[in-house]
C-alpha cells in the first residue's frame, strides 16, 4: 500500500510538470518575446532596476536593487553580477552595499573613458525625516575599476544643490527626496545623471509625494578625474524650478534623458494622465520647455499607465521609446505587455513610428513589466525588465527594430506567409473559397488585409466566413464610423453555441468616399489581437478606451468551418483588394502594405 501510493505520489507529480511544461510551451513556443523565455537574473527576491553596462572588455555587469524583502524594505541594497557570454548565465551577486540600513536602492551605473564604472544610487544615510521607503539622500556612488567584479570600500556623495521643491517639504530643504531611474548618457563633454525630486508635505509612504520635478546632474570632469573627490557636478536647470509642467498633476517622475544628435536634451517622463510626457532643452539643459504629451509620427496621442516610460538611443543615432500603449490614468496596472516604438531625429524632434509588442506575458494580470535597460552588443540587442519579484534578459529581434524605423519608407507588399489574394473582380462574385486559417493553439495566428472603398458608406457587414455553427468571423461596419471583428471558433460552452469575441476600431476612421487599407492581425503567441486603419494602430484614444487592442481567450480553438467567404449584401461599399498571411503581419509589414498602394 505504501509503495501503491508513492507510485501515486510520482505519477501525479510527473503528470502536474509535464502538464505545466505543457502549458509553458503553449503560452510563449520559442517567442523571444515570451516573457518566460528571457534568462534570469540573480536575485535575493526583490529586484529593481537590472541596468547592464558592456565593459571594455566585452563583459557585461549588471547593477541592480535588491532584498529579501519587499520593495522599500530596510534591507534594500545594491548588488552587481556579471555575464561573460552576453547574458546567458551570470555570476553570483557582489554586494555594492551591504544589505541593511542605511538602505541603499535605485542604482543607475555609468560607464567612463578608461573604463571605470561608476554605480550612483540614494544611500538613507541622512535618515528619511518619517519617509518610509528609500526616497532621500545623499546621492551617493561607489566605482569599479575592475570591469564591475569589486566595488571601492568608500562611497562619496554628490552635493545636490537645493533648489525651491526642497525647500517646500515639511524639512524645509534638510532633506531633498529624489531617485533616478536614468542609465546616464555619457558624451565626449560630459555625463548626465537626469532624476525626479519629489515634494513630501508631511511624513508618510513613499507614493505621497505632491510634486515631482526632473533635474538633471552634470558633470565634465568625471570623464578624465579620477579622484572622485574633485568631481564636480552641476545642477540642471538652472534656477528654482525643474522639469515640470504644473497642467500634468502631482505625478512627474522618473524623467530619463538622451542627447538628439544636434546635441539638445530630450527627456522623457511619465504621469498619471494616461499618456507620457516629454521636454527638450536647445540651450544645453540651462532651460527646457514644458513638458507636453508625447505623440507618434501622425500626431496621435501615446498612451501610458502610471508606469516608467523609457528612451534608448542605438549606436547608430535612432530611438527606442518603451512604454505601454494604453491609456489607464493613475493606476500602476496595464504594464502588460510591453511595447516599443522606434524614433528618428526630424527638424529638432523625434518622430515616433506605430507601436509593436516587444515582451508579453500570456497572463493579462502579471505583475507589472518595468524598469527596462537597453543593450548593444556586435549588432545584437538585449532588453532587460524587471517584475519586482523576478528580473530578466531578453533578447530582442533584430528585424522587429528594424521594421519599426523603416516605417517612415518602406513601400512594398509583404510575401512571407500571404496565402490568399482575391482582386476586386473575385470578390464582385459575391463569394468565394477561402484559405485555411492557422489555429490557435500551437501559437500561431494570421493577418486578414482589406482595400474598401466606402463611397456610398453604409453600416453592414462587410466579410463574412460564418457558416452554420457561427464558426469563422465576421467583419462589420458600424453607425459610428467603426469596424468590428467578430470571431467565434464554433465550440458549445454551457451545452450551446455562443460568445465569441468581438474586437472593435476607434470610432469614426471609416471615411466616406476614400479607400481605406485595413489589416486585422491575431497575433497567436502573444494572444493580442491589433486593427490598423490606414497604418495607425486602434489604440483606444484617450477618455474613450484604455486600450483599442484586445486580448485573445486562451481556449479559442481554430475559426474553420466552410472555407468560403461571402461579401456582405447589406454593405454597399466595395472590396477592392483582400488578402490573407497564415501568419501575424509585424505593425510595421501592415504599414508597408498600406505605403506600397492598392
Amino acid at each position: 500500500m505504501r509503495i501503491s501510493s508513492f507510485l501515486a505520489v510520482v505519477l501525479l507529480a510527473f503528470y502536474s510538470l509535464a502538464n505545466l511544461s505543457g502549458q509553458s510551451q503553449l503560452a510563449g513556443n520559442n517567442d523571444p518575446r515570451y516573457i518566460e523565455n528571457g534568462v534570469e537574473l540573480p536575485s535575493e527576491h526583490y529586484v529593481d532596476q537590472p541596468y547592464v553596462i558592456v565593459c571594455d572588455d566585452g563583459s557585461w555587469a549588471c547593477v541592480m536593487t535588491t532584498s529579501g524583502g519587499g520593495e522599500g524594505a530596510h534591507m534594500n541594497h545594491i548588488v552587481s553580477t556579471k555575464s561573460y557570454d552576453q547574458g546567458k548565465t551570470w555570476t553570483r551577486l557582489t554586494d555594492v552595499e551591504a544589505s541593511g540600513v542605511p538602505q541603499s536602492s535605485w542604482a543607475v551605473p555609468v560607464k567612463v573613458p578608461g573604463g571605470r564604472i561608476y554605480a550612483f544610487y540614494n544611500y538613507n544615510g541622512h535618515g528619511h525625516e518619517g519617509i518610509t521607503g528609500v526616497m532621500s539622500g545623499p546621492f551617493a556612488y561607489k566605482y569599479s575599476d575592475d570591469h564591475g567584479k569589486t566595488w571601492s570600500h568608500d562611497r562619496f556623495e554628490i552635493p545636490v544643490r537645493v533648489t525651491q521643491i526642497d525647500r517646500d517639504n515639511f524639512t524645509k530643504g534638510k532633506s531633498q527626496f529624489f531617485w533616478s531611474i536614468d542609465k546616464p548618457v555619457v558624451t565626449d563633454e560630459a555625463a548626465y545623471i537626469t532624476y525626479s525630486k519629489l515634494l513630501f508635505d508631511r511624513p508618510g509612504g513613499a507614493n505621497n509625494y505632491i510634486r515631482g520635478e526632473g533635474f538633471i546632474l552634470k558633470s565634465e570632469n568625471i570623464l578624465t578625474e579620477s579622484d572622485p573627490h574633485k568631481i564636480k557636478w552641476e545642477l540642471l536647470p538652472e534656477g528654482e524650478v525643474g522639469i515640470y509642467n504644473p497642467d500634468f498633476g502631482i505625478v512627474q517622475a522618473e524623467h530619463n534623458m538622451t542627447m538628439l544628435n544636434n546635441g539638445d536634451l530630450y527627456v522623457v517622463l511619465r504621469t498619471t494622465l494616461g499618456h507620457p510626457a516629454y521636454a527638450i532643452s536647445r540651450d544645453g539643459g540651462k532651460t527646457f520647455s514644458t513638458p507636453k504629451p508625447m505623440r507618434y509620427a501622425n500626431g496621435n496621442l501615446m498612451g501610458n499607465t502610471r508606469a516608467c516610460p523609457k528612451i534608448h538611443k542605438t549606436k547608430d543615432g535612432k530611438y527606442l521609446f518603451w512604454f505601454h500603449n494604453n491609456f489607464r490614468s493613475n493606476t500602476f496596472d496595464g504594464r502588460n505587455p510591453a511595447w516599443l516604438s522606434g524614433g528618428i531625429e526630424k527638424d529638432g524632434e523625434i518622430v515616433w513610428s506605430q507601436p509593436e509588442i516587444v515582451i508579453y506575458d500570456v497572463d493579462p494580470h502579471t505583475h507589472s513589466i518595468s524598469y527596462p535597460d537597453f543593450i548593444e552588443q556586435d549588432g545584437k540587442f538585449w532588453i532587460t525588465e524587471t517584475q519586482k519579484s523576478i528580473a530578466r534578459i531578453h533578447s530582442v529581434d533584430v528585424d522587429l527594430l528594424n521594421g519599426l524605423w523603416s516605417q517612415f519608407d518602406q513601400k512594398k507588399v509583404i510575401q512571407k506567409g500571404k496565402v490568399f489574394d482575391a482582386n476586386k473582380a473575385m470578390l464582385d462574385l459575391g463569394e468565394i473559397n477561402f484559405p485555411e486559417l492557422p489555429g490557435f493553439r500551437d501559437n500561431e495566428g494570421f493577418s486578414l488585409e482589406f482595400w474598401i472603398d466606402d463611397s456610398t458608406y453604409e453600416p453592414g457587414t462587410i466579410f463574412s466566413t460564418k457558416g452554420l455553427q457561427k464558426k469563422g468571423f465576421d467583419i462589420k461596419a458600424n453607425e459610428d464610423g467603426s469596424l468590428t471583428f467578430h470571431i467565434h471558433d464554433g465550440m458549445r460552452r454551457d451545452g450551446e453555441v455562443r460568445g465569441g469575441q468581438s474586437f472593435t476600431s476607434d470610432k469614426g476612421i471609416l471615411k466616406k468616399g476614400e479607400l481605406q487599407h485595413v489589416v486585422f492581425t491575431i497575433d497567436g503567441a502573444a494572444k493580442i489581437v491589433t486593427i490598423l486603419v490606414d497604418g495607425v494602430m486602434s489604440d483606444g484614444a484617450l477618455n474613450e478606451r484604455p486600450y483599442g487592442w484586445g486580448r485573445l481567450y486562451t481556449f479559442m480553438t481554430d475559426l474553420n468551418d466552410t472555407y468560403r467567404g461571402k461579401v456582405g449584401s447589406e454593405y454597399l461599399g466595395k472590396i477592392q483588394k483582400m488578402r490573407v498571411y497564415n501568419r501575424y503581419l509585424t505593425t510595421s509589414e501592415a504599414i508597408s502594405n498600406f505605403k506600397a498602394g492598392l
